[in-house]
């Protein structure tokens, strides 16, 4: 492959985010050449929770041992063995992991994240292409044609959407439109000056009412800073006018379980928002020449929110679809179904089972009931059930 106005290729990925980071080490790691685009030059900031748990650990190991233990010693991650999910004031379960296992959950701010991924990828089979963005998308009847902004144009026998909740893959080819009720809304912000953080770095979730159940979080990272995220579904927040910063700041002055901490803390930077599909089983993660993964396939938890796992997962799978559609040179709609199952064996009764809780979570006592009735049973199954989505 070589940079002409027009390059072909039998694999282009759009967005190099963990989802198309992941698929293009697998894709390297089969020997397959390919092209990774994305608008952004790395390292990008990129604002999330900043939150990593199950297979985020999964895909690592899965891709490279040695990546994987770099990670666990990188200087700008820090990892904890336990995860407190507040029901309300009073009551909590903890998900806590074993003496053996290094963590439950760890914390790394997404510009690093994200650039630890792209340095990893594989320059004798990964083309990158920064710093440009996609134009324009056609599919044609043997190949689908991309337009850059710079002029560049790539032939490729498949494409992977890897270009998150905005994905222009997902809307120009498989003409999706991401329904409200199905995504959240998020704000975020980094402080300084945080006091009474756990020796452990434990993870605080609360679960706050104000109209809603709002998921409210609290995560230390290595430079010191804390990010403080709240966020709820899109649709209800909307209709109930809820203003996410005027919330959160509510919180973090009148909680009495939070306020303390944060007395002397100072903001560090701007306010930011950002948004969450999940769930997007009822409509296809594949087509005529393309396949999408990560948010573009709605793959986040609906419960607790976290996308970047699973979509790192699902870029593996899809990278052993990939291998699977040259082999027996088939890349259209029907040869590409069983990706779907694929995704749906691997990730369909977690994120079914999430999507449960988080309907449950909008009654508020019957969900603290079963939460304190469950609390011992849940406990006790958590490191069985991590290690088998987890390392």
């Amino acid at each position: 492959m070589s940079h002409q106005n027009t390059l072909v290729t039998d694999v282009c990925i759009v967005g190099a985010g963990p989802s198309g980071a992941a698929t293009s080490m697998q894709l390297s790691k089969l020997e397959i050449p390919h092209i990774i685009i994305d608008k952004a030059v790395f390292p990008r900031d990129k604002t999330c929770g900043d939150g990593l748990i199950l297979y985020a650990y999964k895909a690592l190991k899965l891709l490279d041992e040695d990546v994987f233990n770099t990670f666990l010693k990188h200087p700008k991650v820090l990892h904890s063995k336990s995860i407190k999910l507040h029901i309300n004031n009073g009551h909590f379960i903890n998900f806590r992991e074993t003496p053996d296992r290094d963590s439950i959950i760890s914390y790394a701010k997404r510009m690093d994240f994200d650039n630890f991924l792209v340095e990893h990828l594989n320059d004798k089979f990964a083309d990158k292409i920064f710093g440009d963005e996609v134009k324009r998308i056609k599919g044609e009847s043997d190949h689908v044609e991309v337009q850059l902004k710079s002029g560049q144009i790539i032939r490729s026998k498949l494409i992977v959407g890897a270009d998150g909740i905005q994905s222009v893959v997902a809307r120009k080819l498989a003409k999706r439109k991401i329904p409200k009720h199905q995504m959240s809304t998020f704000i975020n912000a980094y402080y300084s000056g945080v006091v009474g953080q756990p020796e452990d770095l434990e993870a605080e979730i609360r679960i706050y009412y104000h109209k809603i159940p709002l998921f409210f979080y609290i995560f230390p990272l290595a430079d010191g800073d804390v990010n403080v995220s709240l966020g709820g579904n899109t649709e209800n927040i909307q209709k109930y006018d809820i203003n996410l910063k005027e919330v959160l700041e509510e919180i973090l002055t009148t909680h009495p379980k939070v306020k303390s901490r944060f007395i002397d803390a100072k903001r560090e930077g701007n306010w930011r928002g950002w948004g969450i599909p999940y769930h997007f089983f009822d409509q296809k993660a594949y087509g005529n020449r393309f396949l999408l993964v990560g948010d573009a396939a709605g793959l986040a938890n609906p419960f607790y929110k976290e996308g970047v796992g699973t979509g790192m997962m699902s870029g593996i799978i899809c990278a052993n679809k990939i291998k699977e559609c040259i082999e027996n040179n088939a890349y259209l709609a029907n040869d590409l179904k069983d990706y779907q199952s694929s995704l749906n064996s691997e990730f369909g009764k977690l994120l079914k089972f999430s999507g449960r809780s988080l309907r449950l979570s909008y009654y508020r006592r019957p969900f603290a009931y079963f939460a304190r009735i469950f609390k011992r049973y849940v406990e006790r199954k958590t490191p069985e059930l991590v290690k088998r989505r987890s390392y």
